[in-house]
């Protein structure tokens, strides 16, 4: 097996891990802390810092490899590294000081609701003080994440941000009991800080910049220039976040924003894991085709980005739908975690699914936006998006209370990936609607025969007198076989194509 299949092969592996892991750690507060109103405002205010975190690990990746490569062709790419570094350091040092000093007034101000609540307030404030002063660590963090990506180490980026959500898992275990909530952001801190240690160690200290070389401001100046659209137009589902995260902490019901949380997460779930998966199968493909000015290689990379986008979710989705309150079930009623928030849970996750199909649909397009160097249309259709979901939510919220701020999302998600849709296809003169399209009928309706068989199973079988682990595997198993059964009879190139990606190259590279 060559080193770059393995390198593929460790980095799904570790994404899995990733995202898996993430979502234990939401299992883990809901365990020990449910979904009172001490969880909501701990939600609440990581939601801020949190912007900021994802801004930094996220948009990094996305500019700094070719901003990399493009010094390391010149010889210069320690020395660009060592820059981007020491900027970085600065830069996300004054976001710490301005979030850790703001954040007991910028609290109390977001959420004047909880004003004459202490203990709320106070989690509100020393959640964001703690997220923010791990802001700085984050930034470096973020530059040898994009560093490691650039030198094909994909596997050790994972698992370096898997290492902080172990250790925020791990606070959250072991310090629960004597200090409350504070435990998670105290765990994130912490994993932050054995995250830096471990590059460091890994890489040696002699060996991580070049300590002696003076910043060069004009280098950082011009880098920053790309990465500020890249990382905004990255961060807007964050900020569609916080806009949710506001109106809910306005709600009556003070345990709904948790919930919601909750919910998100878990249908969160499919939408990471396929995001990535397929995104990076795609990715080299198209971005190889604009190398070599193949406009016919361009758009069936992006027509089966798409088909294989929805032929992994559509079940997924409809099997989530279908067994949700059973899912939610399993993965989060437990000790503090009542019946009651599990079917409340449940329902938002329902509304929330729409984002996940597109959402992801939307992912594959910005690949194609990134490839074609117009990330500059992304983050207008993204200020667009937030208009949107904040009018959205105002209404909404009013008529469907927590109901209608998941519904936003996912009308939001449909709008955002509607106009880079149609944008993106004009801006290439088009690409085969009919064979996706014809594809997506297909994957439709075997959705809707899996889902006519699992409904008949529940009805006349009487699996839900099983117990619910098992219940929901079989459920599972069914669906995916019948599911793939009769794509296959339906002659789906999709399926094909998926298993032989190395055929799809051929066949796209002849125009096929």
């Amino acid at each position: 097996m060559s080193k770059l299949r393995v390198a593929t092969l460790l980095f799904f592996v570790s994404t899995f891990v990733l995202k898996f892991s993430s979502l234990l750690r939401e299992m883990v507060i809901a365990n020990y802390f449910g979904s009172s109103a001490v969880t909501s405002a701990y939600v609440a205010a990581m939601t801020i810092p949190n912007a900021f975190i994802l801004f930094m690990l996220t948009g990094m990746k996305e500019a700094f490899l070719p901003s990399y490569y493009k010094f390391e062709a010149k010889g210069q790419g320690f020395s660009h590294l060592t820059n981007i570094l020491k900027g970085t350091f600065w830069i996300s040092l004054l976001v710490s000081i301005i979030g850790i000093a703001l954040s007991p007034f910028l609290m109390p101000l977001i959420y004047p609701q909880w004003a004459g609540e202490e203990e709320v307030i106070q989690v509100a404030i020393w959640t964001s003080i703690i997220y923010f002063g791990s802001v700085f660590l984050v930034g470096i963090n973020a530059v040898y994440e994009g560093y490691f990506d650039s030198q094909k180490k994909f596997s050790f980026s994972t698992f370096s941000q898997t290492i902080v959500v172990l250790c925020t898992i791990g606070g959250a275990m072991l310090l629960h009991g004597s200090i409350g909530i504070y435990s998670v952001p105290l765990g994130y801190f912490i994993g932050t800080i054995l995250s830096f240690f471990i590059k460091l160690v890994y890489v040696k200290p002699k060996n991580f910049l070049d300590w002696k070389q003076s910043i060069d401001r004009q280098e950082v100046y011009a880098f920053y220039l790309i990465f500020l659209p890249v990382g905004l137009t990255i961060a807007v589902g964050q900020v569609n976040l916080f806009v949710n995260t506001i109106f809910s902490a306005q709600l009556e019901d003070k345990t709904a924003l948790a919930n919601l949380n909750y919910a998100f997460r878990l249908v969160n779930i499919p939408q990471a894991v396929f995001g990535v998966t397929i995104a990076t199968i795609i990715f080299p493909i198209i971005a190889r085709a604009k190398t070599e000015n193949n406009m016919a290689l361009f758009k069936r990379g992006i027509e089966k980005g798409l088909s294989f986008m929805f032929l992994l979710l559509a079940p997924t989705v409809a099997g989530m739908i279908f067994l949700m309150q059973e899912v939610v079930q399993i993965v989060y009623q437990r000790g503090a975690f009542s019946a009651d928030a599990a079917s409340e849970t449940a329902k938002y996750a329902v509304l929330y699914t729409g984002s996940v199909v597109f959402y992801s649909i939307q992912a594959v397009i910005a690949k194609g936006f990134y490839t074609l160097e117009k990330g500059h249309y992304m983050l207008r259709v993204g200020i667009i998006s937030i208009i949107c979901n904040v009018i959205l939510n105002a209404i909404l919220s009013k008529t469907m209370g927590a109901s209608g701020l998941a519904l936003s999302f996912s009308l939001v998600g449909f709008i955002y990936s509607a106009i880079t849709f149609t944008t993106l296809y004009r801006m290439i003169e088009g690409f085969s609607l009919r064979y996706v399209g014809l594809e997506y009928v297909k994957m439709t309706i075997a959705t809707a025969g899996m889902l006519g068989v699992l409904w008949t199973a529940k009805t006349q079988l009487a699996l839900q007198q099983l117990h619910v682990y098992l219940y929901v595997f079989i459920m599972g198993a069914v669906g995916a076989i019948v599911y793939f059964a009769l794509l296959w009879l339906m002659k789906s190139q999709s399926i094909r194509e998926l298993m032989n990606i190395k055929e799809f190259r051929r066949q796209a590279r002849e125009g096929r």
